[in-house]
């Protein structure tokens, strides 16, 4: 049993307890069980398992941990000059949520619900106009938002487009266009075998071919014997790293210009459509990449352990919680 006195205010009424040394401070709970509770959150585990071993509510933890995230976290840019900005999925519908972090030091630096232009201003108005500053290169898929985004708070940073993003959007836009309407042309002529042939190349048309075993490599040599515009994109597939993996903004203008040409000249419209619509909107931020060669790959490798986080909740409905057990998953690489 333990006894304590309750005061009242003669001013505002007030009331009041008096302090115990060994309750924590806003929960009900004492010390030691808050520590218990930080303790096992901070070893990744769920709310769930933690008020399961704890004998606390499950709301409590979540709020001594969140209170504890607040308190230990803090936004600053710190020395970060070169971020990447990609978004994730956090909930069924298309509800998106966009996060950056350091390149160098794989340090979450934000994340914010929605992946529209007004919140990522958010994230360049609390660097603000100084920190900005600092910022050298910011690597991104072909958002134009982000983009417009970069130019209107940094003015010493280049955009630089992802490999990934690219190639990805190359495969669907170009190859995949391309088997799809071959295969319908089969399906009008009643080719059943051809249909079959061409949609079961999905996997083999969109992978790299040097990641392809040596019978695979027959199959896709198969195909692209008997389809002109598949071998052009394949060949076209196959030379667009090398743009991004050139060592000067020079090499990169060069190899981006010829991988430019030759698309033009390949006589397939989803090809010429695409290579006209990103040497148009697209050339610099592309061909940076010969000056500050980043990738977002350091975001996919992120964004996998969301996923991981939300199971562990089974999704989150506090999400500025989440945010917070983000940013505390990845708290950088201390040198």
């Amino acid at each position: 049993m333990i006894s304590y006195r309750t005061v009242t205010c003669n001013y505002c009424s007030q009331n009041g307890t008096e302090d115990i040394p060994f309750v924590a401070q806003r929960h009900r709970v004492t010390k030691r069980a808050q520590q218990a509770v930080i303790d096992d959150l901070e070893r990744a585990g769920s709310i769930k398992d933690t008020a399961e071993r704890t004998g606390i509510h499950w709301d409590t933890c979540k709020t001594i941990h969140k209170n504890y995230l607040q308190d230990t976290i803090s936004f600053t840019i710190g020395s970060a000059t070169r971020i990447a900005i990609d978004e994730f999925s956090i909930q069924k519908g298309h509800k998106y949520a966009t996060v950056v972090v350091d390149i160098d030091t794989k340090r979450v630096l934000w994340v914010g619900k929605g992946k529209s232009i007004t919140e990522v201003n958010c994230f360049f108005e609390k660097v603000g106009t100084e920190g900005c500053k600092q910022i050298k290169a910011v690597a991104m898929d072909q958002n134009a938002g982000f983009a417009n985004c970069v130019a209107r708070y940094c003015p010493n940073a280049k955009v630089v487009y992802d490999l990934f993003h690219m190639v990805y959007n190359f495969g669907r836009l170009v190859i995949s266009a391309i088997r799809i309407r071959l295969a319908n042309d089969h399906k009008q002529k009643d080719d059943e075998v051809g249909y079959e042939l061409i949609k079961r190349s999905r996997y083999l048309l969109l992978s790299r071919n040097s990641k392809l075993s040596d019978k695979q490599k027959v199959r896709l040599d198969d195909i692209l014997n008997h389809y002109k515009d598949l071998y052009a994109a394949n060949e076209l597939k196959e030379l667009l790293p090398e743009v991004f993996y050139a060592n000067s903004k020079e090499d990169s203008e060069r190899l981006w210009d010829e991988w430019v040409d030759i698309a033009l000249h390949s006589e397939v419209e989803e090809i010429i459509r695409f290579a006209s619509n990103q040497n148009k909107n697209y050339r610099d931020g592309i061909t940076n990449s010969g000056i500050y060669n980043i990738r977002t790959r350091v975001l996919e490798g992120i964004n996998n352990k969301i996923k991981v986080l939300k199971r562990l909740a089974y999704g989150f409905r506090d999400l500025d919680y989440f945010f917070l057990r983000i940013r505390n998953a990845f708290r950088g690489i201390t040198a």
